[in-house]
């Protein structure tokens, strides 16, 4: 991998929560920031952090003049299951009309989920893993990631964990005195990444970029949720989670909740400290918990 000067204008697909972190640090580091979303409400909220938005469901409709500047560019667009139902483009549409009006792109990335993965029982999967998960969630992501890789060469594909951060995680909940978890028997492994430590691959990937690369983004601690839950409420202070058997959560939980918990495996992230960063800022929940914690306080 060569090392390159950062791009000088990024543009933010489906700028969400993450999306939004990658953006604050652009701005930081002086790189132009350029955001797509589907709603106004969504826009004028970015705008307030002087990103310049544009507003749209269908990528290829953004004008060729407002993009001829961007040098790389992220997808952080949330999946669309019923796309084509809900009059909804997947990246396999818009990627050929909207990658023509790209004159100055060097680098791309595709924000993907480590759910493309399937069950491995608890044992450790890496990027060379083809036990692909057959779920709508994990075959939709797979898609994206091919429709990417395919259409341009100097792409990437980032398969993030859990991702969880200051304004999103589960402190909040603990501490509302009612929060459930599962103990599965044997343990279920599911895997986590804080929102500041997939910012900082993002940035380091745009430094040292590798066409075709594929890279999990995942901490260096996977556990189960239910001792995740258990410990974080304990390093903050909250009550204790309740923690279910496996005939009580299928009678108190949901099953969508279920089928996200259930899942058993343990993500690899060797490649990741190899390539992009040797250090983790939050290697675990437990750097993160004071953090968590201080700024629950400040917004309970």
């Amino acid at each position: 991998m060569t090392k390159q000067s950062l791009p000088s204008s990024v543009l933010i697909l489906g700028c969400g929560y993450v999306g939004s972190k990658l953006a604050a640090k652009c701005l930081t580091l002086g790189i132009r920031v350029k955001a797509s979303v589907r709603n106004e409400e969504a826009a004028q909220l970015l705008r307030q952090q002087d990103l310049d938005v544009f507003c749209t469901e269908h990528p290829h409709q953004i004008p060729s003049a407002w993009l001829e500047d961007v040098e790389a560019i992220v997808d952080s667009i949330p999946l669309a299951y019923n796309a084509a139902r809900e009059g909804k483009q997947i990246q396999s549409d818009f990627l050929p009309l909207l990658l023509q009006k790209l004159p100055a792109l060097r680098w791309a990335a595709y924000l993907s989920s480590t759910s493309v993965y399937a069950c491995s029982n608890g044992d450790w999967i890496n990027e060379e893993s083809t036990n692909f998960s057959k779920s709508p969630r994990g075959l939709e992501r797979l898609k994206a990631e091919q429709a990417w890789l395919s259409a341009l060469e100097n792409t990437e594909v980032f398969r993030l964990a859990g991702i969880y951060g200051n304004e999103r995680n589960i402190v909040s909940k603990l501490f509302a005195g009612d929060y459930k978890a599962v103990s599965w028997l044997p343990e279920h492994f599911s895997n986590r990444i804080h929102v500041d430590d997939i910012v900082a691959a993002l940035i380091a990937a745009m430094q040292k970029p590798a066409p075709q690369r594929i890279l999990n983004l995942a901490d260096d601690y996977p556990c189960s949720h239910a001792a995740y839950a258990a410990e974080l409420a304990t390093l903050v202070g909250a009550p204790a989670p309740m923690i279910l058997n496996e005939q009580e959560a299928k009678q108190q939980l949901s099953p969508a909740f279920l089928s996200f918990f259930k899942d058993n495996k343990r993500i690899d992230n060797k490649k990741l400290h190899a390539e992009l960063l040797p250090n983790l800022q939050y290697p675990s929940f437990r750097e993160a918990a004071p953090i968590l914690f201080k700024h629950y306080k400040v917004n309970p």
